[in-house]
């Protein structure tokens, strides 16, 4: 292995072409719209094999939650209410009707179960557990120790268990630790949003370029039209660009919902659809990653949770017994490490933000069930510990040098994040 040299430091990767997505792309994949509302995708690219004689004996992970209702009960109750208040007043057109009955089946079925993770939800944590067990064995002999850490929401509690459950299944009494308290949270999901906000309105230009991208992206003219028949109420009552945003969001998670067989794609256009998703995903670029206007803040929010790896896996490479270091928090929680760490794809600088979507997608690193695995490997003809990292099940690389990559000496990864970590706020 030739000796790895520090790459540029993560806060100021530049963008490049070598993986641009195009329009294109995303309008033959109306799903991939959906953003951190995209369903998880079980189509994976073959891995590479591990240099000769390594297998691997360690896992350190972050998973975020499964497929779930939307997060707000109350956006089901104000959409709701919106159309019913249109309709009493003879403002709505056939097509409103018809959204509205759509509205109504989504609050009975949705209020009450806002951000409860769904049987989507449930199995794909299940098939993440099955293909970690069958592509890692070692890690999960009958020695096998799993140190279990979850946030104390809810639905990452149940995409947990949903994992564990499949886990003993595959490996009966396999012996598990867990954990889910206040006293983790300020590493499974480290959310800083009021400074990172209070950064964006610091940076020169950032309110222009958001607005800017607004203008280019949201044209809710058409939609509002086929809703409302009333232009004099639409005047007084309806803000066209929240309406199109909300009913945008609702529609982007019913891909995740099990039973209710509809969605609201045909309210849009698959072009109001990819405009509408590159403002959802500047939002996840300029709020949790290494959006220059606010100096990166958002990636740096990751720092807890990459400390914890770090200590973490000097404590089980020291032999306390752990063999996989499993942990269930947010998408808050795996955008910042996955850009602090300068994942393949995860940390770039861009200002342009009408082309911000084709060097950073947010779906590609958040996806429901979205998740990052470093796998530990050893020899015994050589002292040297090497890693991996998959992103969602796909080998990416680090933002290092190596001519065996996606393999890396994990003294040197270690001494390179430690670094990055040391000199954050530098």
């Amino acid at each position: 292995m030739k000796q790895m040299k520090l790459a540029i430091a993560f806060f100021l990767c530049a963008a490049t072409a070598s993986a641009q997505t195009t329009k294109e792309e995303m309008i033959a994949n109306l799903q991939k719209n959906g953003g951190n509302n995209m369903v998880y995708s079980a189509e994976f690219k073959p891995q590479t094999p591990a240099p000769k004689g390594y297998k691997p004996f360690y896992i350190s992970h972050y998973g975020r939650h499964g497929s779930r209702y939307h997060y707000s009960g109350f956006d089901y109750m104000v959409m709701r209410n919106m159309l019913r208040d249109a309709d009493k007043a003879n403002a709505l057109t056939a097509t409103g009707k018809d959204l509205l009955a759509r509205v109504e089946r989504l609050y009975d079925d949705g209020f009450e179960r806002a951000g409860d993770l769904t049987k989507t939800g449930f199995k794909q944590h299940q098939g993440i557990a099955e293909r970690m067990v069958n592509s890692f064995p070692e890690v999960f002999g009958s020695n096998a120790f799993l140190d279990v850490k979850s946030s104390t929401s809810h639905r990452v509690l149940c995409s947990m268990d949903a994992f564990l459950q499949r886990v003993n299944s595959l490996r009966p009494g396999i012996k598990v630790q867990t954990e889910s308290s206040r006293r983790i949270m300020k590493y499974i999901n480290n959310e800083e949003r009021d400074s990172v906000t209070s950064y964006l309105k610091k940076g020169a230009g950032w309110k222009e370029a958001n607005e800017k991208l607004d203008k280019l992206c949201v044209h809710p003219e058409r939609l509002v039209k086929a809703v409302f028949s009333d232009t004099a109420y639409v005047r007084t009552k309806v803000n066209g660009f929240q309406f199109m945003r909300k009913l945008f969001d609702l529609h982007c998670n019913m891909q995740n919902i099990d039973e209710l067989g509809f969605d609201f794609s045909d309210f849009f256009t698959p072009e109001e659809q990819f405009d509408n998703w590159q403002v959802t995903n500047l939002y996840w670029y300029a709020n949790f990653s290494t959006c220059p206007y606010s100096n990166s803040r958002g990636a740096k929010c990751g720092r807890n949770l990459l400390q914890n790896f770090l200590d973490e896996a000097d404590k089980a490479l020291a032999g306390n017994g752990v063999t996989a270091t499993l942990r269930f928090g947010h998408d808050t929680g795996l955008m910042p490490l996955a850009s602090l760490m300068g994942l393949e794809g995860c940390a770039v600088n861009v200002t342009d933000f009408s082309e911000l979507y084709k060097y950073w997608c947010d779906y590609k690193i958040i996806p429901m069930a979205g998740n990052l695995q470093m796998i530990f490997y050893k020899s015994p003809k050589s002292n040297d510990i090497l890693i991996k990292v998959l992103l969602n099940e796909n080998e990416v690389k680090l933002p290092l040098e190596s001519d065996i990559a996606p393999y890396y000496k994990w003294s040197e990864v270690e001494a390179y994040y430690r670094n990055v970590l040391k000199n954050l706020w530098n």
